[in-house]
């Protein structure tokens, strides 16, 4: 489909590659072919050994809005993402993975809900091999997105995000003292500490699902009682809770209020006091990470909260 909306602002796409070739040309034309004409397509390879840049050079010769940047050394994953968002131009910028598919206007979709926003994440449509054959949303209607959900239990992937480049200055704040921290849980951290924030319930990606995924949510492994052990276990492991102490360190510049303020303090000490602190604040505010349980589960729950983001989290918020 071709773009048919004359461009007011400007949209930077930025995808980051590594060895991406097999679904990289569908991906790029999902997004090169939006109704709302992108500014530009910035591309950081992290030194892929197969034909991606060779891709990405023809689309560059094809189409002046492809930008191709290859690192001199392998940045890794979270790291690439965050220097390449400080490449983009645009007014709004949109995060995307190379094995992917857009939906033809999803850009012109956000671009409706954006005014006011910092941020706007939506929904994704699940498949393994051909879109046609879908398993489903990813997220239910009701998420939750306030400061205290986003902080303590992080599940936005970046794929999903659409942003104003204004928040870029306070994401860059905890990149510099973590360069590889987790980029996708802090875009919404910087988002939410910086203006109003919205989910937008449809389905703009195709959501490539590799068999061998790593899912953001692991607790689902657990039956309850496993579950709450293994998390006792987990404070046990000096190697997970100094990520997350790490983790947590890197955003206590970011202007949180109330209980967000508290578990960013108290778990960036990272000792069993405050740990258990922060187990505490969860209990008590328990309506904004679990209000759909019934009040028992909703206590219980929340409270070991902390310790399941160190048990699950802490894989993946800096690596």
């Amino acid at each position: 489909m071709k773009a048919t909306l004359m461009p007011q602002v400007k949209v930077s796409v930025v995808m980051c590659t590594y060895n991406g070739e097999k679904f990289l040309q569908e991906q790029i034309d999902s997004i090169l072919n939006q109704t709302y004409p992108i500014h530009e397509l910035i591309i950081q390879d992290d030194r892929s050994t197969d034909h991606t840049v060779d891709i990405v050079r023809k689309y560059q010769h094809q189409d002046s809005r492809v930008k191709l940047f290859i690192n001199e050394q392998p940045l890794g994953f979270n790291h690439n993402f965050s220097i390449a968002f400080t490449r983009a131009e645009g007014d709004y910028i949109a995060s995307t993975d190379q094995d992917d598919i857009w939906r033809a206007d999803k850009i012109e979709v956000l671009l409706k809900h954006m005014a006011g926003h910092s941020l706007l994440f939506h929904n994704s449509v699940l498949f393994t091999d051909d879109p046609q054959h879908t398993s489903g949303m990813k997220n239910t209607s009701n998420v939750i997105y306030n400061p205290l959900y986003l902080l303590i239990k992080p599940y936005v992937p970046g794929h999903e995000c659409f942003f104003d480049r204004s928040i870029m200055s306070r994401f860059m704040e905890a990149v510099k003292k973590e360069p590889h921290i987790s980029y996708d849980s802090l875009l919404m951290l910087a988002a939410v500490t910086s203006g109003p924030i919205s989910f937008i319930n449809e389905g703009l990606v195709y959501w490539r699902r590799h068999p061998k995924a790593t899912s953001y949510h692991t607790s689902s492994q657990y039956g309850l009682l496993k579950g709450l052990l293994s998390a006792f276990k987990s404070l046990k492991e000096p190697t997970k809770r100094n990520v997350t102490q790490r983790y947590f360190k890197a955003l206590n510049t970011y202007p949180f209020t109330g209980a967000s303020a508290k578990i960013v303090r108290f778990m960036g000490k990272g000792n069993l006091w405050g740990i258990i602190q922060s187990c505490m604040i969860c209990c008590y505010n328990h309506k904004q990470l679990y209000p759909y349980n019934n009040i028992l589960q909703s206590y219980i729950k929340s409270f070991f909260t902390p310790l399941y983001f160190i048990r699950d989290c802490s894989k993946f918020i800096i690596c």
